[in-house]
């Protein structure tokens, strides 16, 4: 998933452009309102003069040549474009203008990059700017394995074609591979969508042409037989069949209109050696008119693998779009690498782009070298696959880069766990890489921070920040911001396992080259997938100035560099460290830094720090203390620290670890030993959290660890410690003085919002939150106790009272959600305001092993003057509810909200499995704490057919694109599944057992590929499985699992796959309040009330065979969902479903042989009609065309040669034909489609009437294809 989005307020009008600038660079200039840029250490405007700004807009409102300014002085100002400044590159290449990050190759993990998009050709020292570019998902894979040989210079094609060869290529051999590949499954999606609509308004320009044509015939022989006086029979029947012609030529168009299905044009692939390397040439003519002359094979200049001549084509001029090629398997195999988006451009010129004519617009590291390396599936949509991570870092190992800079990511189940997890922390810790990745993009809420980047010890996550500069000149806001900030939308710590999450933040956003096929240069993003590239670009300098200098590198140094010189923003605030990690990167601090502490930091070391609880057999890498009981006593951990090295490191060197610590606590609520001896075994020390003397709220604090030799070294390890006390909802009436004022910007300010983003505001919070909570019917319990327990006919609602907004305030409050509830109501009143205020809503919930993106509710609510709002949010009993309000930055003015909770619960006990037809299922349900009313429905929506393989094979995989360090091998498992379908509908291949798991899943790779009997393609899927339109019939589904283990892979040998089939209407089961009710098909239930505490009994079912889908039988499934509570005044349900099966029993048999024989001729019979359809059809194509000549008036001789030879041939060739095309027009079994093959068959069987023009040859030709 992308952690990037596209800025709006420049968007163009054309179809394809994202939203985004398709201006110049000099239109840019006069965009923008002021510029402020950030000093390093301080938060201040750029050193220009007011004079100076006044006349800057001076010059916007007017004319761009009323003031005369200084030459120097926009290129400062729009330098913020691209920012380096606030991370103090500026003043780095100041110092160090030789480091400009040459020598060091960054690999991007993306959708790819264009060879051809600006400022990505060189590098400021003139060397190849892309050394390598690769498609690791394998969608750009073309079949090449079969092989032909030429005659006369001419092959044959997969599918029949001849192509001319040039004669200038060279091929030893004479064997030449030849493969298709559908341009569509190449190009990215904004692109085909361009190339679809420009060949329709094509085809239909033709098409009206053809249509204008037949309809001008059609009317000139319906004249021409009105008008006819001729006597003569066979002329008459002449003008008949010419009128008959042209009216099936006007049938037949139209219909090729209302069915016309674009394909794509086929790429003609060919692949040789010529005696030295590899070749490909493609015959790209299927774009173009037929024919032209334009794309043939023989005038394609051949590619070979990129790295070795870094060549690449273009499928048209038109489209723009760039391509290389890369040969595996002794060509077998050619891969053609196409971009699957613009973001992958997008981070490369961010992180190294190098523009010699205006070097304002340079990426950071203008001498680095890039790898792109595709891990967007163009089959997937671009979502990344475990195939292309796999190979990406396959790939980083074989071309020994520096860095790797990865701005995809997602929320995941389980933090720093998975395969793709373990691979990284490998190529990092053993070999030496350097991994950078974007936090994501899901905040403001806590414990939002994505994998793999947020979520992993071996990777530096970047958070997103922007600078006043940036807003001014990228985002053009109309008004000043005071300060710079975090982007609200950035993820936050802390992890689940207690680490902080984000590392260090950096500028996220920039206006940065794409590709060609976008029709623009440059475009602004923003999202931390840019602050990741720009932290990506300063670390390349770092690894530049070291290298120069001779100073060993290695990523646990360079970190505690980073770390240690980060500019601290808002370090008052309880979240600072979880929002913008340790700061905002400093890249002239960090390397002083290590000047300073390179004779120091000998020998290299990383320090793994684990956390357990005394009471608990669960390790972490952090203390988080989150949940209500947390924080009821004081608390114990035991911690590990353990020093690592290298592992190949010598015994010398490990006899050198022996660090003497100073350990300092940062709050007085936490307790460690002072000091520490680490040696290279590790050691262990308790830590004590004493949260009880703690207000409600955010705390965060942390055990620091220093080189007590070396203070100024900052802390070599640290131990994060967050706490989170919540408010115990049911503990009665808080004092309450009055409205809470939340932190707020000192000056308003806006920008306009980019759409798919969680909106860009600032992250003002508020340190201390408080919250009236109201039991409306409890009594009050003592201040400090904790809830242990729910009575019944408890109201729970809390009250946080008047909240005050500016744009980007932000606020958050933590609640204790009551045991037994199952869904919340938070309701909104906003003030008097004039203009309606925008707000984003979170109501976040944290549980073990389940993404936090499955327990969060996001909403967005416009608010006008004294506008309610309502919004209601699924929950679990008994843990912390974060709920977080933020007014967005793009919303000026003031805005209020009275806010409150409810909190509701109707609890269900039950297994949610009816076992079919023959009982009915029992659950309990409860209303634990308040009353509810509860309507029971149960709806069955999804069929599910589970299937085993009845095919395995398992083969290790080519060595060139899947062989991991040590020579370990990757091997792929496929797993072949049949499927039988007797219905249609919308289907999906789903793995239950692995999806969903995508950096917390356990194997490389998973993909399914579902064909038809005629072995096409129809539907790939990977981690999330999607639906495709299915008809009857038989289908084959293939699995692939990767994995170097294959003993792990033997194991899954006989894993089943589930195909799931939405249902066209959902399937009702009936609820009744007995199980007499339920045998005797009774009254179902209707709504009723429950008071606090009571609990009744439904029984779910039986549903009646009939009703259940035709193809349901033993070992199929019906899957839905049971909902009971009522939204207050409302018939709508509630939020939450309870699950339910039901499963298929086996079918009714039928009631005696005779209904069974009557049963099985009644489904024959529609078989019977449609083969003897069928057989007439054939009939009719097996005629004879009436030829022109035969319709002439024939000669006395001629006429007597016919009366011997053909005395009825008349009345055969007209009538009988005629009468069975109207008798099967009429009848057609299968629609349409049938009846458009009974008028091409007519159109042919008439064409020797009149000579056929060629368009309407072209047309007929098209729609037979």
């Amino acid at each position: 998933m992308l952690f990037a989005s596209l800025a709006p307020q420049l968007s163009t009008k054309n179809p394809l452009s994202f939203p985004g600038t398709s201006r110049s660079t000099q239109t840019l200039h006069t965009a923008t309102t002021s510029g402020i840029l950030r000093r390093p250490g301080s938060i201040k405007k750029l050193r220009t003069t007011k004079k100076f700004q006044r006349a800057i807009a001076s010059t916007l409102a007017t004319d761009t040549d009323a003031v005369e300014m200084p030459e120097t002085q926009p290129n400062m100002l729009f330098a913020a474009a691209m920012p380096k400044e606030e991370i103090g590159a500026l003043a780095f290449l100041e110092e160090q203008p030789e480091s400009d990050g040459r020598g060091v190759i960054v690999a991007i993990f993306d959708t790819g990059v264009d060879p051809g998009a600006e400022g990505l050709q060189t590098t400021a020292n003139g060397k190849p700017k892309i050394l390598d570019i690769v498609d690791g998902t394998g969608s750009g894979d073309v079949d090449t394995s079969k092989t032909v040989e030429a005659e006369d210079a001419v092959i044959v094609g997969i599918h029949g074609d001849k192509m001319a060869l040039n004669p200038a290529w060279e091929n030893p051999t004479g064997k030449w591979h030849v493969g298709v590949k559908h341009l569509y499954e190449l190009v990215p999606a904004g692109l085909k969508k361009r190339i679809k609509e420009d060949r329709r308004k094509s085809w239909d320009e033709q098409q009206a042409a053809c249509v204008a044509t037949a309809w001008t015939d059609l009317s000139k022989a319906s004249k021409a037989v009105d008008s006819s006086k001729t006597k003569d029979a066979e002329a008459k029947l002449r003008l008949k069949k010419m009128k008959e012609e042209h009216q099936t030529r006007t049938e037949l168009l139209k219909d090729m209109t209302a069915k016309y299905e674009d394909t794509g044009p086929l790429l003609q692939c060919v692949v040789w050696h010529d005696g030295s390397h590899w070749r490909a040439a493609i015959d790209t003519s299927d774009m173009y008119e037929q024919g032209s002359d334009i794309g043939r094979l023989a005038d394609f200049k051949p590619l070979t693998n990129y790295k070795t001549e870094r060549q690449y084509g273009t499928f048209s001029a038109q489209d723009g779009c760039n391509f290389v090629c890369n040969m595996y398997e002794e060509g077998d195999v050619l891969s053609i690498v196409v971009d699957s988006g613009s973001h992958g451009t997008h981070v490369a010129g961010i992180t190294a782009a190098h523009q010699p004519d205006n070097p304002s617009l340079n990426g950071i590291a203008p001498g680095a070298q890039l790898i792109s390396c595709k891990i967007g599936d163009s089959r997937l949509g671009g979502m990344e696959s475990g195939t292309g991570l796999t190979r990406a870092l396959i790939t980083v190992l074989e071309h020994k880069a520096d860095l790797i800079n990865m701005s995809f990511g997602e929320a995941t189940s389980t933090p720093n766990y998975g395969r793709f997890i373990d691979l990284a922390d490998e190529v990092v810790n053993k070999h030496g890489v350097i991994f950078v990745s974007s936090a994501g993009n899901a905040g403001p809420a806590l414990s939002t921070v994505g994998a793999p980047g947020g979520t992993s010890s071996a990777i530096l996550s970047i958070g997103a920040y922007v600078s006043p500069a940036m807003a001014a000149v990228a985002h053009s806001v109309r008004q000043e911001i005071a300060q710079g900030q975090q982007y609200t939308w950035s993820s936050r710590g802390p992890t689940p396992d207690g680490a902080t999450g984000v590392v260090l933040s950096a500028p996220g956003g920039a206006i940065a080259p794409v590709p060609q096929w976008t029709e623009q240069v440059r475009q602004l993003m923003n999202g931390t997938s840019m602050s990741s590239p720009n932290a990506c670009g300063g670390i390349a300098l770092l690894l530049s100035a070291m290298k120069a200098n001779h100073m060993p590198i290695s990523p646990s140094r360079v970190r505690r560099a980073l770390e240690n010189t980060c500019q601290v923003i808002e370090e008052r605030k309880s979240d600072a460290v979880l929002t913008y990690g340790r700061g905002l990167l400093q890249v002239h601090k960090a390397f002083e830094y290590l000047s300073k502490s390179a004779d120091v930091d000998q020998p290299d070391v990383r320090y793994e720090v684990k956390a357990r609880r005394s009471d608990s057999m669960t390790t972490q890498r952090g203390i988080l203390m989150r949940e209500p009981m947390d924080s009821f006593k004081p608390v114990t951990f035991m911690c590990e620290v353990q020093p690592r090295l290298h592992e190949d490191a010598a015994m010398g060197e490990k006899l050198l670890v022996y660090d003497e610590v100073q350990v300092e606590c940062t709050a007085p609520w936490l307790e460690a030993p002072h000091a520490l001896i680490l040696p290279h075994n590790g050691r262990n020390f308790e830590v004590q959290v004493d949260p009880v003397g703690l207000g409600e709220g955010l705390h965060y604090a942390e055990v620091q660890a220093f080189d007590s030799k070396a203070k100024w070294r900052g802390p070599l390890f640290r131990i994060p410690v967050t706490v989170i006390k919540p408010t115990a909802v049911g503990q009665g009436i808080a004092d309450h003085a009055g409205p809470v004022q939340a932190a707020a910007p000192a000056a308003p300010f806006g920008v306009i919002k980019a759409p798919g983003l969680d909106e860009m505001q600032s992250s003002i919070y508020d340190p201390q939150p408080t919250a009236d909570i109201v039991d409306t019917k409890g009594s009050a319990m003592e201040e400090g106790s904790h809830q242990q327990g729910v009575k019944a006919g408890q109201d729970f609602i809390a009250k946080l009272g008047t909240v005050h907004f500016q744009p980007g305030t932000e606020v958050r409050r933590f609640l204790e959600v009551p045991e037994g509830a199952t869904w919340g109501e938070m309701t909104l009143k906003a003030g008097n305001h004039a203009t309606p205020r925008n707000f984003m809503l979170r109501a976040t919930q944290i549980l073990p092993h389940t993404r936090y993106s499955d327990t969060e509710a996001r909403a967005y609510a416009s608010l006008g003057a004294h506008a309610r709002h309502v919004m209601n949010f699924k929950l679990t009993g008994a843990a912390t509810l974060e709920i977080t309000l933020s007014q967005f930055w793009s919303s000026l003015g003031e805005g209020n909200l009275e806010v409150e909770v409810a909190f509701h619960g109707v609890g269900v006990q039950g297994t949610g499995v009816i076992a079919g037809p023959s009982r009915s299922s029992k659950v309990l349900v409860r209303a634990p704490f308040r009353s509810e009313k509860v309507n029971p429905s149960v709806k069955l929506n999804t069929f599910q057919i589970p299937l085993k393989p009845v095919e395995s094979q398992m083969q290790p995989l080519d060595a060139a694109r899947d062989q991991l360090p040590q020579g370990r091998t990757i091997h792929a498992l496929l797993l072949t599944y049949k499927l039988s379908l007797d219905a249609e509908g919308k289907h999906r291949v789903t793995v239950p057992m692995l999806n969903r798991y995508v950096y917390d899943g356990e194997f490389e790779g998973q993909m399914s590929m579902l064909h038809d009997t005629n072995k096409r393609l129809i539907k790939v899927s990977d981690i999330y499985p999607d639906y495709a339109d299915l008809k009857k019939g038989d289908y084959v589904i293939r699995l692939q699992l990767r994995h170097d283990d294959a003993v792990l892979l033997d194991k899954m040998k006989e894993i089943p796959v589930v195909v799931e089939r939405k249902l066209k209407e959902a399937l009702t089961v009936p609820v009744y309040a007995t199980n007499r009710d339920a045998v005797k098909g009774g009254k179902a239930v209707k709504e009723r009330a429950l008071i606090p505490g009571e609990r009744v009994a439904y029984f779910l079912g039986p549903v009646p065979q009939d009703k259940l889908p035709k193809d349901a039988g033993p070992g199929n499934c019906l899957a839905g969902s049971l909902k009971l509570g009522l939204l207050q005044g409302s018939k709508e349900h509630a939020p939450g479903a309870f699950p339910i099966f039901y499963s298929c029993g086996p079918k009714s048999k039928p009631a005696d042989k005779d209904d069974s024989k009557e049963s099985d001729d009644k489904d024959e019979e529609p078989k019977l009609e449609e083969a003897v359809w069928e057989a007439k059809l054939k009939f009719l194509q097996n005629q004879k065309a009436v030829k022109e000549s035969d319709t002439d008036t024939p000669s006395e001789e001629d006429k007597e040669a016919q009366e011997v030879t053909e005395p009825k041939a008349e009345a055969t060739s007209t009538s009988q034909p005629a009468e069975l095309e109207e008798e099967l027009l009429r009848n057609p079994p299968k629609g349409s489609g049938d009846k458009l093959r009974v008028l091409r068959s007519r159109l042919k069987r008439l064409s020797g009437n009149m000579k056929e023009s060629p368009q309407v040859t072209a047309k007929l030709s098209l729609c037979e294809d």
